[in-house]
């Protein structure tokens, strides 16, 4: 039975705009490499709804769900940005006291709600602009339904960001953002990047074309595209709960390497085909498959990638064991792929402890590492399993990726993340600390087993002793009475016991008495 998948969480966004034409620019964040779900990736101002949400009065809503889900955004901005959202002209704020009401509010001295009847502030929910639904593909090990607002600050308003969840925050053009994506030097989302090509193309009919986006970014395939020329496709696999998905990704521009196609199920390969070949439109070709290792959640639909598209498997030569292999890779070997705007050639690293064949695939421009199962998503450990799992040569490989120039992490299962080398000084941190205890409890173990073993020597050799001594003490009554059966003195009908059965006290055993035993003629 399959595990169920994670539950969606309600959530809002909001999309700030200032300036118009050419000079429009939105306000985006980068998320701090602290936080749990894709850290030090760009996002919208935004956060799932909570309970005080239910309190906060919004005129104009359509409905109770939407009026939670604005009064989630305009409590978001607040307290990521400190601009106060969708304001009644009515109940306008002494600006000088929103710094105080946003500290307090971040300090836990008061929630939103709260402020909002302190200082009688009322929202209009006309002020923020439906601007599209997006729910997070299966593949994340945290899901959100996220409803998109456009919105712009009041006057002599001007986003501020605090550094905790969020390390910094700037205005951008859409074009520059864009750019910046396709340069590798941004990381988000795909609702980011449509937002944005949307902003880009202009004001008129804006809201429309957001809102149905949702819908047209599944045609003719849905496209995953976090960095430019990475395209994250998760497949539905029997993977160890709570994952339910194999993430595989092509990689490249013009030419691609497919890592890790995990299901033959025909819908999942039927999916995958249709996604490859959508990218030919963008002169994009597949020139061969990557493993990471043998496990069949990541190799499964490899034999159906080579039969369609005629292109070999390559991976360690371990795999061999299990996948037919065209091509065996060496640690450090380059998987050479065609440039466009940048170098897209990987290195294969071999990081041996989940599996004896892992490998994980470096893209050194981007600092992206695809990590298979050694490294999963979100906040979990992998499972090492001997003999096929090692601990100290997965450290080992945890370390080596330390000296590589890792940014961000790709993982087979989870979702992909920034904050790399803190990702990996965690995992690190978190198997020394239960080796280091299970080697020391082991010592202590052994230690205790040669004190228990020194005691147990020394009960059997008093065991040894009292037994002699009672066989003494009872020698001359048994010899008496061999002596009389000898001559005849005791009838058939007489009885005679064996020596009482000695048992170490020490243990808490009491002594009984051995089976009787009858002689006779």
């Amino acid at each position: 039975m399959s595990p169920p998948e994670t539950r969606l969480r309600d959530s809002a966004a909001i999309v700030l705009l200032r300036g118009g034409g050419r000079a429009l620019e939105t306000f985006w964040v980068k998320r701090s490499e602290a936080v749990g779900y894709m850290p030090g990736f760009q996002a919208f101002l935004g956060g799932k709804v909570a309970p005080e949400d239910r309190e906060i009065a919004m005129a104009g809503a359509e409905s109770e769900e939407d009026r939670i889900l604005r009064a989630c955004a305009v409590r978001e901005a607040f307290e990521e940005a400190g601009v106060l959202l969708a304001l009644d002209a009515s109940a306008a704020p002494v600006r000088d006291a929103l710094a105080e009401a946003r500290r307090r509010l971040l300090a836990g001295e008061v929630n939103f709600a709260e402020l909002a009847r302190v200082h009688g502030w009322r929202f209009r929910a006309e002020a923020l602009v439906f601007a599209g639904r997006w729910t997070t593909p299966p593949f994340a090990s945290q899901r959100f339904d996220t409803s998109f607002f456009l919105a712009r600050p009041g006057a002599g308003e001007e986003p501020s960001i605090i550094e905790g969840e969020l390390a910094s925050g700037e205005w951008v053009t859409p074009g520059a953002a864009i750019e910046g994506w396709r340069q590798g030097a941004a990381t988000f989302a795909a609702p980011i990047l449509y937002t944005l090509r949307a902003l880009e193309a202009g004001e008129e009919s804006l809201a429309e074309r957001l809102a149905r986006a949702p819908l047209e970014a599944g045609e003719p395939a849905r496209r995953i595209e976090l960095k430019w020329g990475i395209l994250l496709h998760p497949m539905k696999t029997r993977p160890l709960p709570p994952a339910t998905h194999t993430n595989a990704f092509l990689v490249g521009e013009r030419e691609m390497a497919l890592i890790d196609p995990g299901s033959d199920e025909p819908e999942e390969l039927k999916a995958l085909f249709r996604l490859i070949e959508s990218l030919s439109a963008d002169g994009r070709t597949l020139k061969l498959v990557l493993l990471t290792h043998h496990h069949p959640d990541h190799a499964a639909g490899v034999d159906a990638v080579r039969a369609r598209y005629r292109i070999p498997v390559a991976g360690h030569a371990g795999n061999a064991r299990h996948v037919r292999i065209d091509r065996k890779l060496t640690d450090g070997e380059t998987i050479a792929l065609a440039s466009g705007v940048g170098e897209w050639s990987l290195r294969a690293l071999h990081t041996p402890g989940h599996t004896r064949d892992h490998m994980c695939f470096l893209h050194s421009r981007t600092g992206t590492l695809f990590t298979g199962d050694h490294i999963p998503g979100g906040g979990g450990t992998v499972i090492i399993d001997p003999p096929e799992g090692d601990m100290s040569a997965y450290i080992a490989s945890l370390e080596r990726l330390l000296r590589e120039p890792v940014d961000s992490i790709f993982p087979g299962h989870g979702s992909p993340q920034g904050g790399a080398k803190r990702r990996i000084r965690w995992l690190i941190s978190h198997r020394r600390g239960p080796l280091a205890g299970a080697r020391d409890a082991l010592h202590a173990g052994r230690a205790r087993l040669r004190r228990h073993a020194a005691r147990a020597v020394g009960l059997r050799r008093a065991f040894a002793a009292r037994a002699s001594a009672e066989a003494r003490g009872r020698a001359p009554r048994h010899a008496r009475g061999r002596a009389l059966v000898a001559r005849g003195s005791v009838s058939g009908a007489g009885r005679s016991s064996r020596p009482t059965c000695v048992r170490a006290r020490a243990f808490g055993i009491a002594r009984g008495p051995g089976p009787a035993s009858r002689s006779g003629p």
